[in-house]
């Protein structure tokens, strides 16, 4: 009789548990059957005008390209040691010695700091659990360390940078209000990559006044080519040493001749600039300049960590960190006056489809680090890229081939910017939409040296100004503050053939004659390159990959083929567009879309080595 009883109160119990629960949460379950979550969007519209419409899938089918978890590797040898400035003196902090070593240091002093040499050297040594401080000098330097142990094995090779606090002196203290512009590029990513893999960057963003552009187009090849527009306004094949010797060059020229101070720094040795410098002569000259210091670990303490040998590392850093850490020691500078600041990354991005998923937490701490320490609030900053992925084998489908002409851009800015210039933002964000390029952007970027043309008044007299002009002679470059012509199509804007997205493509079969006979021509035309250098072997066509129609709409008499070839030797994979007319015509740059590895070891023009098979 007691067992059941007790039995009882357990049902009672538990009945009035259920009863209460139920009541209780009901409300809750109430209110989100009434307000169920809103799903984003599968399809993103990158451009909605009257000449070009196009809508993408916002995520594709998971995809790994790594041979290697490239989210596991980490740098292998330890950081022994870190470089802060205290009380204006440089300071090398020993940390994490595991071992007693002797250690020397050389040190390339500010005078000196272009040069690659190291005429001042020293000694100490490093004691197990001892915690040790080197002072080095001041100033600007670049400072060297290899340690060994007993056993004269090397356990720490490392450079370190140092950078001079602010002049508090400075004349340009309290000079009128001036806006900084910093362009922060992340190398082959495109707009829906950015969306599939930089959630916390993402999430950054969209807690800030910002637009994305998603219409945004390259206009070249590579890195270089995109990044000559923005920064010139001309296209690579308009460069040349007098044009750029000019003062009316290179923005980093035209911000400092108004009064910034200016940076550059990527996270490689050899980058965009530095390795075509051949083609216009040295790199520009900036207040505050990283390639001095990649170029020492490239030549002394640089160390592979994947199986490309593409991901480097110095000491226990990745070269990714060590451009983050020179932007955060610019920040009290960037404090201190205005500045044009140009940042490029490529380590990683450019081989593996999924490595924006590993760089999206540093970036997203990054611009949370210029945000606390007040820099975003008087910067126009923007996020962008040169293109999508060029190779590889995402790139080797249509969606990878969609991408690749479809590069990150989007503008950050300070919300007092956009309230005290309402038109001016108002047509930024309408130009969201809009096919635009880096011709657009260099313009854009130009404004902010006057801010008064971003009033209203000066706003209405610049877009009354565009309206007279025929829509063949629009200029090549709008600014975004200004509306974008809706009738702009890929010519107007100067987009090559190739790397037009509003163009409809028509797949054809691969052995169709006219088919074979154009990508015959293409074969000839990247021998026509090469032959003259007398180091490559002529090329054959091995076979049609893919062939396409391009739709140039109704009212053109012309045709044009993309197509994508084989050739051998070497198995080189090239793309191009051939115009039909009464002569075949490439209507774009030839992109090699697989890795050429060590075939063109024999040459070191960055265009040429793409086409070269070393004979």
């Amino acid at each position: 009789m007691g067992k059941l009883l007790k039995r009882m109160r357990a049902l009672m119990i538990l009945t009035g548990l259920f009863f209460m629960l139920y009541f209780g949460l009901y409300p809750l379950t109430k209110f989100y059957e009434e307000k169920p979550v809103v799903e984003k969007p599968r399809e993103v519209v990158f451009i909605n005008t009257s000449e070009c419409r196009i809508i993408g899938r916002r995520k594709s089918a998971r995809f790994s390209t790594a041979i290697e978890p490239v989210h596991k590797l980490r740098c292998r040898m330890p950081q022994l040691m870190i470089a802060k400035t205290k009380g204006g003196r440089n300071v090398l902090v020993a940390i994490n010695a595991q071992e007693d070593l002797k250690c020397r240091y050389w040190i390339q002093p500010e005078e000196d700091i272009r040069f690659e040499e190291y005429p001042m050297d020293g000694h100490f040594e490093l004691k197990l659990g001892v915690n040790k401080e080197v002072k080095v000098g001041t100033g600007e330097q670049i400072v060297r360390i290899k340690c060994l142990n007993k056993l004269n094995e090397s356990k720490y090779h490392d450079v370190h940078y140092f950078l001079p606090p602010p002049d508090t002196s400075s004349k340009t203290r309290g000079t009128p209000e001036k806006l900084s512009v910093m362009v922060m590029g992340i190398d082959s990513t495109s707009q829906l990559h950015f969306l599939r893999y930089f959630y916390f960057l993402r999430g950054f963003v969209e807690s800030m006044p910002h637009t994305q552009f998603f219409g945004y187009s390259r206009v070249g090849l590579d890195a270089y080519a995109n990044a000559m527009p923005l920064l010139s306004g001309l296209s690579v094949n308009e460069v040349n040493p007098e044009l750029l010797s000019s003062k009316e060059a290179l923005l980093w020229q035209i911000f400092k001749d108004a009064g910034y101070s200016t940076a550059y720094g990527e996270d490689v040795a050899h980058g965009i600039l530095e390795r075509n410098k051949e083609k216009w002569g040295s790199r520009p000259y900036t207040d505050f300049d990283l390639t001095p210091v990649m170029i020492a670990m490239d030549n002394y303490t640089r160390y592979s960590i994947d199986l490309k040998e593409m991901l480097h590392c110095t000491g226990g850093r990745t070269f990714k960190s060590i451009l983050d850490e020179f932007i955060a020691k610019l920040v009290p500078h960037m404090q201190d006056r205005p500045f044009f600041s140009f940042f490029w990354q490529s380590q990683g991005v450019e081989e593996y489809y999924e490595f924006g998923q590993k760089l999206d937490l540093s970036y997203m701490m990054l611009l949370k680090k210029l945000l606390d320490a007040d820099v975003l609030n008087n910067t126009l900053l923007f996020l962008v890229s040169d293109h999508g992925l060029r190779a590889g084998r995402y790139r080797m489908g249509f969606q990878g081939l969609r991408e690749e002409s479809q590069p990150l851009l989007v503008a950050l800015y300070p919300e007092w910017l956009k309230e005290k210039y309402p038109l001016a933002f108002e047509n930024l964000e309408k130009n969201a939409h809009s096919l635009i390029t880096p011709f657009d952007l260099h313009e854009t970027i130009k404004d902010v040296l006057d801010l008064d043309q971003l009033q209203n008044a000066s706003i209405e007299v610049r877009m009354n100004s565009l309206l007279p002009y025929p829509a063949k002679r629009t200029p090549r470059g709008v600014s975004l503050f200004l509306p974008i012509p809706d009738h702009r199509t890929c010519d107007l804007a100067h987009i090559p053939s190739l790397f037009c997205f509003c163009r409809e493509l028509t797949e054809i079969p691969t052995d169709d004659g006219l088919v074979l006979r154009c990508s015959r021509f293409l074969v000839e035309s990247i021998n026509k390159m090469v032959k003259p250098l007398g180091k490559c072997r002529q090329l054959k066509l091995h076979r049609v990959l893919q062939a396409y129609f391009v739709d140039l709409g109704e009212e053109s008499f012309v045709y044009e083929l993309r197509l994508r070839i084989r050739t051998t030797p070497g198995n080189g994979m090239f793309e191009a567009t051939v115009r039909l007319s009464d002569v075949l015509l490439l209507t774009s740059p030839i992109s090699r879309i697989n890795q050429y590895l060590g075939h063109s070891h024999c040459l070191s023009d960055p265009d040429l080595k793409l086409f070269c098979i070393c004979i």
